[in-house]
């Protein structure tokens, strides 16, 4: 279990830095880590710089996009080359300033609702990170309103939900053109979420879909054998991870706790691996 190619860090909701990512992926002996915050690269210089540390560490350069379906939404992991071009930045930036209106937006109806909450301690929790939902989720929970995240999501922050605010809408295929305008692989997340998922692969893939999450957190053997087929049927690469956000964030998964094939990562980098600035 030495490939991790989802994971977090403080950069978006997280709760280690990219530093102290990187340190435990050496301590669990990952070989692989792809660090995929959301909307935003900034933690990837740090972990690169930081991997020097640990010769038998290769940090791949990711993000999580997000992006609409009817009536659903979509996660799409970037594994990236030339991630610091301006316009991509210009892209990741934009992206970040709508989180922050969308989580101001769901505070006010939080308070609508009579759960007080302040959104100066949102930020406080987001740190410098891009703010999201987990920060307002991890707000409520601090004042007693609900006993956990996932009580959050369920209640108030999910999709259909009372407090619930949309993002600015973005497809699929915009979300892999952004990926591949800078040299990069476009991966399809935690796809057991996505509604009607076989029935949006064909056309992703003809977007330039590289791969899928076949390998993630609890998934179950007989989920894992029907992705796989769903992948070859595609012609995807079959990818994987924890989705690691830190501990008391998400399912109790560790790093590498996923058994993703080292062959994988060798499909998904091909050729491009010298110019990704891989720690």
């Amino acid at each position: 279990m030495h490939v991790d190619l989802h994971s977090h860090t403080t950069v978006s909701d997280g709760v280690l830095a990219p530093e102290e990512l990187v340190d435990h992926a050496a301590r669990k002996g990952v070989r692989f880590l792809a660090i995929t915050d959301h909307d935003a690269t900034d933690g990837l210089e740090p972990a690169i710089e930081r991997a020097k540390r640990h010769p038998s560490l290769k940090v791949i350069p990711g993000v999580e996009l997000s992006a609409d379906v009817e009536g659903s939404e979509v996660h799409i992991l970037g594994y990236l080359d030339s991630y610091e071009d301006p316009n991509f930045q210009k892209e990741m930036e934009r992206f970040r300033d709508g989180r922050v209106g969308r989580a101001k937006e769901m505070v006010k109806k939080l308070r609508d609702l009579n759960l007080e909450l302040e959104w100066e301690r949102v930020k406080e929790i987001a740190g410098d990170g891009a703010v999201g939902r987990p920060h307002v989720a991890q707000a409520l929970v601090e004042r007693g309103h609900v006993s956990s995240v996932q009580e959050a999501f369920d209640l108030y922050l999910g999709r259909g939900r009372p407090a619930y605010v949309g993002r600015e809408k973005m497809t699929p295929g915009d979300a892999i053109r952004l990926i591949q305008s800078v040299g990069g692989r476009a991966v399809l997340a935690h796809p057991s979420f996505t509604r009607n998922v076989e029935d949006l692969l064909p056309e992703m893939k003809a977007e330039g879909l590289a791969g899928m999450e076949v390998y993630y957190a609890r998934y179950t053997p007989d989920q894992i054998a029907r992705l796989n087929r769903l992948a070859d049927q595609h012609g995807l690469i079959p990818c994987g991870g924890s989705d690691y956000h830190g501990p008391g964030l998400g399912p109790d998964i560790d790093l590498g706790d996923v058994d993703v094939p080292e062959s994988s990562v060798h499909r998904l980098l091909g050729t491009g691996e010298s110019k990704g600035g891989y720690g």
